[in-house]
């Protein structure tokens, strides 16, 4: 296959090495395996143009490297432009590559995927605009807004900002009134703290970090909180640490094809695929099968993960 990879130069996994000479382990690796490949590394004020470029070349598979913001432009730029998409675990979370099964360590990633397969995706949308991941109001997202103003004003790393991020949203103990309309007509108010829309379902089993087994069921999983208190917050952040968030009382879980979240509000905080963002309200939220074709490895290729996705 063509590839036309971008890597993004200050995502932090290449904070750390030496940008031309991961570039020439990529061309090394996947060329020995039959790709022709065309690799760029650039800055991130530079990711979005090169991306696009790179999106509208004669290439089969567009490839990123980088953290949340360079694989959402890469998943938005793929469908765009009709081309599969792929991504390597530069960033910090990396949750679509360990959902896709990849090793998050980059050397045993780029094994993987020079024998990797394409597969169907399925891809969400709210408000027309896709995500691949997940989109959450309410304590997520304020978490994400308090992150970056301690990164942006006191020069903090990411998860110390993050740990003080989450203390200060369960002290602060907000909540959002919503009413939220399904699509088999059932409409139901909560008073939440938080509201979380996937892209299919979260599955319990394998650590803190949530992750989905299908990327192709072709549904939205909504987790709505009716946690009232701090203290019920807390535990759900226990549970969640100990893989056991779905015992918790208070969380309420529909299967759904498509949803509408409306607010009293003109705009919400939206966290999408990691990334904050302001939205216009009501929250139409729903999902296209299998519209993605996405670059994994092949589930019997024994790397990390890979027995946990079963998609196609």
């Amino acid at each position: 296959m063509r590839l036309a990879i971008v890597l993004n130069s200050s995502a932090g996994t290449l904070l750390n090495l030496d940008p031309q000479q991961v570039m020439a382990d990529i061309r090394a690796a996947f060329t020995q395996a039959g790709h022709v490949v065309e690799c760029v590394c650039v800055p991130g004020k530079d990711v979005e143009k090169t991306i696009d470029k790179a999106a509208r070349s004669d290439a089969d598979v567009l490839v990123v490297g980088g953290g949340d913001g360079t694989i959402k432009t890469g998943a938005k730029a793929a469908l765009a432009h009709g081309k599969a998409f792929g991504v390597l675990p530069l960033g910090t979370m990396n949750l679509l590559a360990r959902d896709l099964g990849l090793p998050l360590e980059l050397a045993p990633a780029i094994e993987a995927l020079a024998d990797a397969e394409l597969a169907p995706m399925d891809v969400a949308y709210v408000n027309g605009e896709p995500f691949l991941n997940n989109a959450v109001i309410g304590l997520y997202a304020r978490m994400v807004h308090e992150r970056e103003n301690m990164r942006r004003r006191r020069g903090w790393r990411k998860w110390p900002a993050m740990a003080w991020a989450l203390v200060k949203t369960i002290a602060d103990n907000r909540r959002l009134t919503v009413t939220l309309s399904l699509d088999d007509g059932r409409v139901e108010r909560f008073d939440t703290p938080m509201l979380a829309v996937a892209n299919n379902a979260y599955v319990e089993g394998y650590g803190p970090v949530p992750h989905r087994e299908r990327l192709d069921a072709g549904h939205l999983s909504l987790y709505v909180g009716r946690h009232q208190t701090r203290w019920q917050l807390v535990l759900l952040f226990l549970r969640a640490l100990r893989s056991r968030w779905r015992n918790d009382p208070d969380l309420i879980v529909h299967h759904v094809h498509s949803a509408t979240v409306h607010a009293s509000g003109r705009h919400l905080r939206v966290a999408v695929d990691g990334e904050l963002e302001q939205r216009t309200t009501p929250l139409r939220f729903t999902i296209e099968p299998k519209r993605l074709q996405i670059w994994r490895p092949r589930p019997d290729s024994g790397s990390e993960g890979a027995s946990r996705q079963r998609a196609g």
